[in-house]
């Protein structure tokens, strides 16, 4: 019978750590800010169980993120000032997560200009409340904003449409006017083989028929089916980090086909070169 071993103390864990740095060639000004970093580890990983209950992402995502922002954090402090350490990285990598949830955690990506818009079109709404008046008109609200009636239309369409529903839920009253017996999400979607199906959707569709067929079924469970990571992890028996990169590269293939197709069908209309002008005649003609 064999017996587990002990785990490694933490402190034995960072003395190795250290010492592998040491020998790595790279320059001492590197060698010793990695040092600091193995040393606050910690903060980083403080931040993330701050950030976990707060928003969405994966633990070892904001982790990941968390020491990001660390070894940012880290390469600028000065200790001269006499801030310490904490005081200075903590806000970092609380920053660094926040960033990645606002740019590239979802999967529907929204510029942030029009999120910030939406938000500040909401502080107007609330401030008009608070004082007692009706609220604003869409095309008062954008007036006030300083942007188009539009440009207001699209930032609400796109506050709406950032939060992922599944096809199975029903159609509220909210989503249309005469859904009194409209039935579920996925009845409203054309058939895959109709000729008026969306574009976007057929491409979409064919997209993923052409991923490996794993990496799609896996897609489908989290993002679709909303399969925890850790739980479709244990499932498909794989190690969590593993999934959770083939997870994000497999999406970020899909927005570079994206980008392909979307160039492909609206090509840039190139300037035409100018004509080139005669010859001078010369002397001799």
């Amino acid at each position: 019978m064999t017996s587990t071993p002990a785990p490694t103390p933490p402190c034995h864990r960072l003395e190795r750590l250290q010492r592998r740095e040491q020998h790595r060639p790279i320059p001492e000004s590197i060698q010793k800010r990695n040092g600091l970093v193995l040393q606050h580890l910690g903060l980083a990983h403080h931040a993330a169980n701050q950030q976990l209950p707060r928003g969405g992402g994966e633990y070892d995502d904001l982790c990941q993120e968390a020491r990001l922002g660390l070894v940012k954090s880290l390469d600028h402090f000065d200790p001269s000032r006499g801030h310490r350490v904490s005081s200075y990285a903590i806000p970092k990598a609380t920053g660094q997560i926040l960033h990645y949830r606002r740019d590239r955690l979802h999967t529907l990506r929204i510029p942030w200009r029009i999120k910030d818009l939406h938000s500040r079109g909401m502080r107007l709404q609330e401030q008009r409340l608070q004082a007692g008046q009706a609220p604003f008109s869409d095309p008062d609200l954008a007036a006030a904003l300083g942007v188009t009636p539009r440009r207001w239309q699209q930032a609400k369409s796109a506050h709406q449409d950032q939060r992922l529903v599944s096809l199975n839920a029903p159609i509220s009253r909210g989503d249309r006017a005469d859904a009194t017996d409209a039935g579920e999400r996925i009845d409203q979607l054309s058939c895959i083989g109709s000729e008026a199906q969306d574009p976007q959707q057929r491409w979409l569709h064919e997209a993923l028929q052409a991923l490996d067929p794993d990496h799609r079924r896996w897609l489908k469970s989290h993002w679709i089916d909303g399969v925890p990571l850790g739980k479709l992890a244990e499932r498909e028996r794989m190690d969590r980090r593993t999934l959770s990169k083939i997870l994000r590269d497999t999406l970020q293939d899909l927005r570079c086909r994206a980008e392909l197709a979307i160039k492909a069908s609206s090509p840039e209309v190139l300037p035409q070169p100018s004509p080139a002008a005669p010859p001078r005649p010369s002397a001799t003609h």
